[in-house]
């Protein structure tokens, strides 16, 4: 690209020029402005029509007011460079460009300050073959008509770059699109940012149980892409089907730095089903007694504050990962639910809990798979006696 640029102007003999210096970045070349016979003008680059143009446009919309036209796609618009001249569309004045030096004038060159617009684009992951067979990794989910922990919800966002990128949240069964449709939702602190919950109750009345995926397809600044939710196998809520899981139900309602989105306001709910359990209370009292003069020992206040551990069997990244970055790290309300049949209690129905002590991950040689553990206690420290 060309900083600087002389532009000369040929009326009938008469000749003038100008040392044009950029204006800004339009299309991602240089633009430039200037004033001709009491005009003002602006040459700019048309990527579609490869051609720069001169046009009495500021603005660079259509249909402006063309001077002139060049037919060369260069980042520069060197007229004479290219070898021909503008191809004039009004009057008899011709017009040649030529890159040049910027001026220098008393040993300061002249500063502009310019801003450029950083653009994220979602990244989706996807494994390097290594030798190791083992089968997809899959989100076990279960759908009822009936309690809140008998039917699942699972969410996924994205945030675009402004109001003109789109973004579309698919869901499909066996790779067929399916009835239900996932409808986005604006994110209320959050522009351009968008998610949408997929009610697994409502899929299984439309679409049956089997295998589904959960993904998004966007067009962010042009560049088109999908990121993929996660696989996830419905069936229809049964105790049998639910043996020997457990899960966490996650509200999400502050800043998430990992993802850049500010949840605030809009009290997402996803959910995680995994293979494990959830349950070992301890009451873990607090007490508190005085002895008084004749050496009798009174209560003052006892308080239970219960805890619960968290315990995966060994499980794939796909499941650990988003538990510690996600589930666990950036919830605002956390709910535990167990549904195995050896658990000492069975009253583990969305009991509204909050992280006490930061997961841990055991890891096994020669393994891909994993097992975490994190200790959780009660949401709400009301179960205390006091004078």
């Amino acid at each position: 690209m060309c900083d600087c640029l002389q532009i000369g102007f040929n009326l009938d003999g008469d000749i003038t020029s100008q040392t044009l210096q950029t204006s800004g970045i339009f299309n991602g070349v240089n633009y430039y402005e200037f004033t001709y016979n009491g005009i003002d003008w602006t040459l700019w680059y048309d990527p579609a029509g490869m051609k720069w143009i001169i046009g009495a446009n500021p603005d660079f919309t259509d249909p402006p007011n063309y001077l002139a036209v060049l037919n060369y796609s260069g980042d520069c618009p060197d007229s004479v460079l290219a070898g021909f001249p503008w191809d004039m569309l009004v009057g008899a004045l011709t017009i040649d460009t030529m890159g040049v030096d910027c001026p220098n004038e008393c040993g300061r060159e002249d500063r502009m300050q310019w801003s450029f617009k950083s653009i994220s684009i979602p990244q989706d992951f996807v494994e390097d073959d290594r030798g190791l067979k083992d089968c997809c990794c899959e989100q076990l989910v279960l759908a009822s008509a009936g309690e809140s922990w008998e039917s699942d919800l699972s969410s996924g966002w994205i945030k675009l770059s402004d109001s003109l990128d789109t973004c579309t949240f698919k869901l499909t069964k066996n790779g067929s699109p399916t009835t239900y449709t996932p409808s986005p939702v604006a994110f209320p602190n959050d522009t351009n940012a968008y998610y949408a919950t997929i009610d697994w109750y409502q899929v299984l009345l439309q679409d049956g149980a089997g295998c589904y995926n959960f993904s998004i397809e966007f067009n962010i600044s042009g560049i088109i892409g999908s990121i993929n939710v996660g696989n996830f196998k419905l069936k229809a809520y049964s105790i049998q089907n639910a043996l020997g899981t457990a899960r966490i139900r996650s509200v999400f309602n502050g800043v998430q730095q990992a993802d850049g989105l500010n949840f605030t306001g809009a009290d997402v709910v996803s959910d995680m089903r995994f293979s494990g359990y959830i349950g070992n209370r301890q009451p873990n009292m607090e007490i508190d007694n005085i002895i008084y003069g004749n050496r009798e020992m009174k209560r003052v206040i006892r308080e239970n504050l219960y805890s619960y551990d968290i315990i995966t069997d060994p499980l794939q990244e796909c499941i650990i990962k988003p538990i510690t970055e996600l589930y666990l790290l950036s919830e605002n309300q956390l709910f535990i639910s167990d549904y195995n049949a050896h658990n000492h209690s069975y009253r583990y129905n969305d009991l509204p809990v909050i992280v006490q002590d930061s997961p841990e991950i055991e890891y096994y040689d020669f393994s891909r798979k994993a097992k975490l553990t994190c200790k959780v206690s009660d949401k709400f420290k009301t179960n205390r006696t006091y004078y």
